[in-house]
């Protein structure tokens, strides 16, 4: 596998599984170490985690594509096989115990699967007349993030971020050398099965301000149950 595909892997996961709730980490990992851990929590952990890898990875095995539920089940075995000392580790909100939980859980799918880079059709972005949004859609020159923006990894800090609400992960941010576009941030919304009401799950923007920005109105619409307004040619916008 290619380092870029892998990096990409561990991102995806690092983003997908530190943004399950506070009560599933706590389940996962118990209130001591082996100690009440309720490893039912595991199955939703991993159809959340398939999920998302799925969107954004063409994940196959034998050549032929995988399923959701294929993917689901091998994050499962690999989740089954967390030491309690780790597990407990991931409810303290220790880096190093989500970055080796994120790296186990690749090795482990990169073993019995094959990923790659999905490519792109436009599907997942919005369609309208600037870099997928209207103008009055526009993040302006003046706009700032308001919430928590830290490295992914912190052991390789770089252009990778992930955004969070308080303890509820608002989505991601990056550039990398696999999308052959150096100047832009692409962007993703972290994906948790809601219905996204218009809103686009995955973009760019021309600086890492941008993105976080765009990650940001994305997300708290969402929040607040907002939908996405889109208008046709002669149409007027409401206020």
């Amino acid at each position: 596998m290619q380092d870029d595909i892998g990096t990409l892997l561990r991102s995806f996961l690092n983003n997908a599984l530190r943004k399950q709730s506070q009560r599933r980490i706590r389940d996962f990992g118990g209130y001591q170490v082996g100690k009440r851990r309720n490893l039912h929590v595991i199955e939703p952990i991993a159809r959340d985690t398939a999920e998302f890898l799925c969107t954004y990875l063409w994940i196959s095995l034998r050549g032929e594509p995988a399923s959701k539920e294929g993917v689901a089940s091998a994050i499962a075995a690999a989740l089954r096989n967390v030491s309690d000392e780790l597990a407990f580790k991931l409810t303290r909100h220790s880096d190093e115990a989500w970055t080796a939980l994120c790296h186990s859980v690749a090795g482990f799918l990169e073993g019995c699967l094959q990923i790659d880079h999905r490519p792109y059709d436009g599907s997942l972005t919005a369609q309208s007349d600037y870099n997928g949004w209207k103008s009055w859609e526009l993040i302006t020159s003046g706009e700032k993030p308001k919430g928590k923006w830290r490295h992914a990894w912190k052991e390789k800090p770089g252009d990778d971020f992930i955004g969070f609400d308080g303890d509820a992960c608002m989505g991601r941010i990056f550039k990398i050398d696999l999308m052959d576009a150096s100047e832009r941030w692409y962007w993703l919304i972290a994906a948790d099965g809601s219905p996204r009401r218009g809103w686009p799950a995955v973009g760019y923007e021309a600086s890492a301000r941008s993105a976080a920005c765009r990650v940001e109105r994305i997300y708290f619409a969402l929040v607040k149950g907002e939908e996405r307004m889109v208008l046709g040619e002669g149409e007027t916008r409401r206020a």
